[in-house]
């Protein structure tokens, strides 16, 4: 749907996506490629990666409601609208790390099987079944993200034009005070709806 903003609040509904962005370009980029430089591939140094970036979600959330009482219902939209992709990318992590834990486990009872190299100074291996695990897990999580950068950066051009989702309408309901509607879809306009 189309909505009639200002320049202000065109401006205050991008800044939710770019902190979204900014969360998977320095979060799970740049501190990926340092945690694996800096500790080898052990997983247990992956773990600052979502933290981090669930504090982040958080303050999306917080933010969020922050907004819905604050702000005009435009610019709160967009903050609850990348909240629930941060939801999403939550999720992600949930299932990524239990299918790790599960299989770690699963593995460490039966014991044995095939060996890989760690490629390491000290000659180390770790059993395959963990190495492929965590590479299912990494793949879960940078898929997730990869629809989700697309997403935001997508919704970023949306909120400069005055449009969102109707279907946001279910976590944070229009009243009298909300933007007027321009045009049932983006593609409209408000000339070609007085020209109907």
């Amino acid at each position: 749907m189309l909505y009639k903003i200002t320049k202000k609040e065109a401006s205050a509904a991008k800044i939710p996506h770019h902190i979204f962005n900014l969360n998977v370009i320095l979060t799970h980029l740049a501190m990926s490629k340092v945690a694996l430089e800096l500790g080898h591939g052990s997983p247990l140094n992956f773990i600052m990666i979502p933290i981090i970036s669930i504090m982040v979600i958080s303050y999306l959330y917080f933010k969020s409601q922050q907004k819905a009482q604050e702000d005009s219902w435009f610019v709160a939209a967009h903050w609850t609208l990348a909240w629930r992709r941060g939801r999403m990318l939550i999720i992600s992590y949930v299932v990524a790390i239990t299918i790790f834990v599960v299989v770690t486990l699963i593995g460490s009872l039966l014991g044995g099987g095939m060996m890989m190299n760690d490629f390491s100074t000290d000659g180390s291996s770790t059993p395959i079944h963990e190495k492929i695990t965590m590479f299912l897990s990494a793949v879960i999580i940078f898929f997730t993200l990869l629809v989700l950068f697309l997403q935001e950066g997508i919704s970023v051009y949306d909120a400069g034009k005055g449009i969102i989702d109707p279907s946001i309408t279910k976590y944070i309901p229009r009243n009298e005070n909300s933007n007027e509607v321009l045009a049932e879809n983006e593609y409209s306009t408000k000339s070609d709806k007085e020209n109907q």
